[in-house]
């Protein structure tokens, strides 16, 4: 019996192969469309979880708000607080503290540039599962001069040599042995570091001052809660314990809370300042989720309504089968058998289409290449659940409307009026130019978006510049040197100008200072500001514009007092104007600086961000800290220009790697993640428009098959071609329009959300709410005109041959 049926399945996907096609097709897309999307949600949200006690880890962020309420808040915490707290909270079974460090790295001849050296408490290794493979990490980082190494660090020192025991520099002014080496960190990890040390050194590096210091950040700090700790109440107490501790909170009116964050959080959910590099995106993934979940209902509506448009023609056979003595039960299992071979067969592809398109998906999301979806644990549930779903789903409407009618009524009567619940695919072809026009209003709006940022006036110049970082490794006339260093670049004639800088524009700053007010104000005035030291040159190298007042010069000996605000910093120091800041005095912690300038605002990282409040200050070329050199070129053909400055830099700061980028491509950098974004959405929105097409396609070959009659009928009257076209399409334009009226405003709603995002934003507008409409009109009269062309020419003898 099985194979009878089986038999009868596959007969009936060769009758109606065009049919059948289009059903696989459209499966198989939205199956595939879904179940990729939900691979990219579910490694964005596998962050962390490969750690046993991720739910019960926390890190300590830091947050300061002033007396007017603006808060700053950091991904960091303050060094004082880890210590402290492990000593007097039980709830905390283990605490560790991390210090993020990048530094030049070097033994014997091969030296880098590293930008993931982690000095870590002991207990680093308790609280975390990061795999070491040789050394005792809970005893070797609580001595200092030890280092761990990942393995593909360690190969890149080393190459194949033994490299335990071995010795590497920091910076040519700090030595460690390695004890031990550990797995590269996995992919789907907030912290990925490569250097593993012990705090210890830094601790001893900038002395207990620096420990005690509460209004420093910059010690991330992580919490291993006990089981039965209760976060909340936790919480709470942390706000009076650190005002107990700060005595000049109250003074200057200020507050600091330390609140806490889910290790399991912190990928999706956490944008704050000093992150160790750019987070995801929680609404992303949101929206994500969202066009997965779509996708495959849609394609679930495609084949209820095409498997509806195959019954009008599969009346009369199963009408024979029931007069022959067929069952109910008979023909049921007969409908499930083809549904199931049709979802096999969906799935076989399925499979397939993932497997191949994974490079090309891997490439588009940025995800490792080696991810397999059929590898994760999720998968076989997930897309077994999707199987049975559409096999129930895809199966329920022809079972329950082909076996439910009496054969007497399909053998007199025309069979459309036998076969009910068009009211229902009217319904759900609704649904699909919905989702059609949602998905088209967004895809613009983002498309739009972007192009805005890309085309967006920056304030600075940031083609042909060429950034270096400044030498870590500097001897004692370190201060001439610079000096000297600029001269000789300054001899090529490829070399327009040479500035040194902490964070060039596009970098994030990690300056900041508070409690910063006009001379003379109350102390409540005190507010945050972020620092940029910068060097003569400056702003030249950008082209910066100056909107009153002067820029730093050498023929002004007083110039090492002085500030150059932005405009932004000018309105939130309270200053009357850009022309009235000149002059006026500002106090720095104390000490009172002049303002000369004010800088015209420019976006020191993506558009996406608002202006900050900034002041720029000279910076000593002999000073110990970290920041780049940016050297601006004639012409970006310029090889022979960077070996020149390589040699040069070698000449005056030797030990120091060269490692450079072009400020533009940089910069460019900051938009990857919306990029993606957009990218990920316009091509499965896409899709999705193509699986919204071929279910109008399904109805309306149900719809022309169900009128075949009539138009017969109307020919024979007199009917011409254009008006049984108009006749057949509008319907369709009507559910277009009903369906614009519920689309717009979600479209809206979502994209003002959206949009919120973005200091610098588009207004909506109606261009993309129209186009939406008439790219929908398109694809109906696209679908619609086929079918009904071929209906209209068609001889109407051959529609009422039986009438």
């Amino acid at each position: 019996m099985l194979f009878n049926y089986l038999t009868s399945a596959y007969r009936n996907l060769v009758k109606t192969r065009i049919s059948s096609f289009i059903n696989i097709f459209g499966l198989t897309l939205g199956m595939t469309v879904c179940l990729l999307l939900l691979f990219y949600v579910k490694y964005e949200k596998s962050y962390d979880l490969f750690h046993s006690k991720a739910d019960r880890i926390y890190r300590l962020r830091y947050e300061r708000t002033d007396s007017k309420g603006d808060a700053v808040r950091f991904a960091s915490c303050t060094p004082p607080a880890g210590a402290l707290l492990r000593e007097q909270f039980a709830e905390i079974e283990k605490l560790a503290r991390v210090f993020f460090y990048q530094a030049s790295i070097s033994h014997e001849n091969t030296k880098f540039y590293e930008n993931r050296i982690f000095f870590v408490d002991p207990e680093f290794a308790e609280i975390f599962d990061f795999n070491f493979l040789s050394g005792d990490p809970v005893k070797d980082l609580a001595q200092p001069g030890n280092a761990f190494l990942s393995v593909s660090t360690a190969k890149k020192y080393f190459g194949e040599t033994e490299p335990i025991g071995k010795i590497i520099s920091i910076d040519k002014k700090e030595d460690y042995q390695i004890v031990g080496l550990f797995e590269d960190v996995p992919h789907h990890s907030h912290i990925k570091m490569d250097f593993l040390l012990p705090l210890q050194n830094i601790i001893q590096r900038y002395g207990d001052s620096y420990m005690r210091e509460w209004g420093h950040t910059g010690m991330y700090t992580y919490l291993l809660m006990q089981k039965d700790a209760d976060i909340t109440t936790f919480q709470t107490k942390l706000s009076p314990w650190v005002k107990e501790r700060i005595p000049w909170l109250e003074q200057y009116q200020m507050k600091i809370d330390l609140p806490m964050q889910p290790l399991r959080d912190i990928h999706l959910t956490s944008h704050f300042m000093q992150e160790y590099e750019p987070n995801g995106s929680q609404s992303v993934v949101t929206y994500l989720r969202i066009i997965a979940f779509f996708i495959i209902v849609m394609a679930w509506v495609n084949y209820i309504n095409l498997s509806t448009a195959r019954s009008l023609t599969r009346a009369k056979e199963v009408a024979m089968r029931k007069t022959i003595g067929a069952s109910r039960r008979q023909l049921t299992i007969q409908f499930l058998i083809e549904t199931i071979l049709i979802n096999l067969i969906v799935l076989i592809l399925t499979i397939l289409a993932l497997e191949v398109g994974r490079p090309f998906f891997s490439n588009l999301t940025n995800m490792p290449v080696g991810l397999h979806a059929w590898q994760q644990h999720w998968f076989w549930p997930m897309t077994l659940t999707l199987f049975c779903i559409g096999v129930l789903l895809s199966s329920l409407y022809p079972v329950l409307a082909l076996s439910s009618f009496k054969p007497v009524d399909i053998f007199r009567a025309n069979t459309s009026s036998v076969i009910k619940g068009l009211n229902l695919r009217k319904v759900l072809i609704s649904f699909q130019f919905i989702m059609a026009l949602i998905l088209l209003v967004c895809t613009f709006t983002i498309y739009d978006q972007i192009s805005f940022m890309r085309r967006l006036e920056l304030g600075f110049n940031i083609d042909q510049v060429l950034v270096f970082t400044s030498p870590r490794v500097r001897p004692q006339d370190s201060e001439q040197r610079f000096k000297t260093f600029h001269a000789a670049l300054s001899k090529n004639e490829n070399i327009r100008k040479t500035c040194h800088v902490t964070e060039v524009p596009g970098k994030q700053l990690y300056w900041d200072a508070g409690d910063i007010k006009k001379a003379g104000a109350d102390d409540s005035a005190g507010k945050n500001y972020q620092i940029v030291g910068i060097d003569y040159d400056f702003a030249e190298v950008f082209q910066l514009e100056f909107i009153a007042g002067r820029n730093f010069s050498r023929d002004f000996a007083t110039d090492g007092e002085s500030l150059i605000l932005n405009e932004t910093a000018v309105r939130w120091m309270g200053l009357e104007n850009n022309e009235g800041a000149i002059g006026q005095q500002v106090d720095y912690w104390g000490d009172i600086y002049t303002i000369i300038g004010v800088m015209k605002d420019y976006h020191q990282q993506s558009p996406k961000a608002a202006y900050e409040p900034t002041i720029y200050r000279l910076m000593p070329t002999g000073r110990d800290v970290r920041g780049q050199f940016a050297v601006s070129l004639n012409s970006r053909d310029s090889r022979d220009t960077i070996h020149f400055i390589e040699g040069t830099y070698a000449t005056f700061f030797p030990g120091n790697p060269f490692e450079y980028f072009f400020l533009d491509d940089h910069f460019n950098q900051q938009y990857q993640s919306d990029e993606l974004f957009g990218r990920v959405f316009t091509l499965f929105s896409f899709l999705a428009i193509i699986v919204t097409a071929l279910g109008i396609l399904g109805m309306s070959a149900l719809n022309v098959a169900r009128r075949r009659q009539e138009i017969g009928v109307r020919k024979v009257l007199g009917a011409s071609v254009l008006r049984i076209l108009y006749l057949l399409s509008k319907e369709y334009i009507k559910w277009v329009f009903i369906a614009c009226l519920v689309a717009w405003p979600i479209a809206g709603t979502v994209m003002h959300l959206w949009l919120q995002g973005f200091a610098s934003r588009i207004s909506l507008g109606v261009g993309r709410f129209a186009a939406s409409a008439l790219i929908a009109l398109a694809i109906a009269f696209v679908t619609v005109g086929a079918q009904a062309w071929r209906t209209a020419l068609a001889n109407p003898v051959h529609a009422l041959r039986y009438e």
